[in-house]
């Protein structure tokens, strides 16, 4: 191919207005069409015939850049419209960063009973923080693409930028099999791998994490309770029966009639609703205070689920109680009117659990009774394969207790078998 001087200046493409072809020099013309549009494009011959191969619209410098390009892959021997066909192509069957993302969440979904869990893997993994790299070809995203997601929220959102870069981790890891097993592609690392956020300014990942749960002080739960019972709605029972039980608020929004005998007074819940089901076969009994009876027994019986969401069908959101909690928690000045003692955080749903959890290791009850209640597991596996009892006489005289002081009420001895220790307000 003879090397000719190059013949336009940037003026001229600005100004030529003559339709047809207009030669720059080695292959580059510049094509002005009878409506006076302007693109580029390069004229070569391979095997005998002319070939023309479109560059687009873009400024002279870069039509030269591109045009420089082509002849590298004409000397090496290389069709370069054959080529560029054939990365559309890959490119086409390598999957976006969303339709990875889609088949991690639905296998995460599958695997969680806990519609909090799932309501997350669509929301961090969606167009709110992943917007930026959805229809990116995942094998094209870097960590500069992950740092630019990560740093609106790394701050502000400390916990919540803690779960999207692990759900971003998992995404990654998948694709990197999927693209090995699937596109016959490597892809060499993980842009979401903590070492180069490191390098990038991230602090370590643990300092993220928002830590405890804020849990109301005990002695102030009479007064809590009191204000909690003015609030009408399902979502205020939720929470009056979340705080008397000590239970998950999963594990509360997710209560089926089925599970509760409101006669005997009991709950059980089965394992494949508990946190811990990979390592539980047994279900959790819930003893039930008076109090707890007469909230469910005075709730409406809509469907299979004690409470019901806008449809019968669905229940409670896992949201509901906590925007409940987020509206009451407000005094007059806009200040939280309850808050934990220690961080001086405003309380969460999860974090009464702690209350009473802290109510019961002061008062002077047995460790293993309160462990069993929160529906924790006690001791190693094989002081478990030994321990065949779950103390649900005695879990019933602390839960009564509990509920007896939540209501304001003066507690004298409670008894349990072989145990006694004295409440005192």
């Amino acid at each position: 191919m003879a090397r000719a001087t190059r013949r336009l200046s940037a003026r001229k493409v600005e100004t030529i207005a003559k339709p047809g072809y207009h030669a720059d020099g080695e292959g580059l013309y510049l094509v002005v069409d009878a409506s006076g549009a302007r693109r580029w494009a390069f004229i070569y011959h391979s095997r005998g015939k002319r070939r023309e191969m479109g560059l687009g619209r873009m400024g002279l410098k870069e039509a030269r850049e591109a045009a420089e390009d082509v002849r590298r892959q004409i000397r090496k021997g290389i069709d370069p419209i054959a080529a560029r066909r054939d990365s559309r192509a890959a490119n086409a069957a390598i999957p976006t960063f969303e339709a990875i993302a889609a088949e991690v969440t639905a296998d995460a979904q599958a695997k969680s009973t806990n519609d909090k869990v799932r309501y997350q893997w669509e929301l961090l993994l969606g167009p709110r923080y992943c917007g930026s790299i959805l229809q990116k070809p995942i094998s094209e995203i870097t960590t500069l693409d992950v740092e630019r997601i990560l740093r609106p929220v790394w701050r502000n959102k400390p916990e919540t930028c803690r779960k999207l870069l692990v759900r971003l981790r998992r995404v990654f890891d998948y694709a990197r099999v999927h693209l090995r097993d699937r596109n016959g592609i490597v892809m060499p690392n993980n842009p979401a791998a903590w070492q180069d956020l490191r390098d990038r300014g991230f602090e370590r990942i643990s300092k993220l994490s928002r830590g405890r749960q804020a849990a109301l002080d005990y002695p102030k739960t009479p007064e809590f309770l009191a204000a909690l019972r003015q609030r009408q709605g399902i979502a205020g029972r939720a929470l009056e029966v979340t705080l008397l039980t000590g239970l998950r608020t999963g594990e509360v929004i997710g209560a089926r009639w089925a599970e509760i005998d409101l006669e005997k007074k009991i709950w059980v819940i089965p394992p494949e609703r508990l946190k811990d089901r990979k390592t539980r076969a047994e279900p959790h009994r819930v003893p039930l205070s008076p109090q707890v009876v007469a909230i469910l027994k005075a709730l409406p019986r809509l469907g299979e689920f004690v409470f019901a969401g806008l449809k019968p069908s669905k229940s409670l959101s896992n949201m509901a109680m906590r925007g409940l909690l987020k509206d009451m928690n407000r005094d007059e000045s806009g200040k939280p009117r309850w808050v934990d003692p220690k961080s001086g955080r405003p309380v969460t749903p999860h974090g009464l659990r702690a209350t009473f959890r802290t109510w019961g290791e002061d008062v002077g009850f047995p460790r293993d009774l309160l462990e069993e209640s929160l529906g924790h597991q006690i001791g190693t596996a094989v002081e478990r394969a030994y321990r065949r009892t779950d103390g649900f006489d005695r879990r019933q005289a602390i839960m009564h207790a509990w509920a007896n002081f939540c209501d304001g009420k003066r507690v004298g001895t409670v008894a349990l078998p072989s145990f006694s220790v004295k409440i005192t307000r």
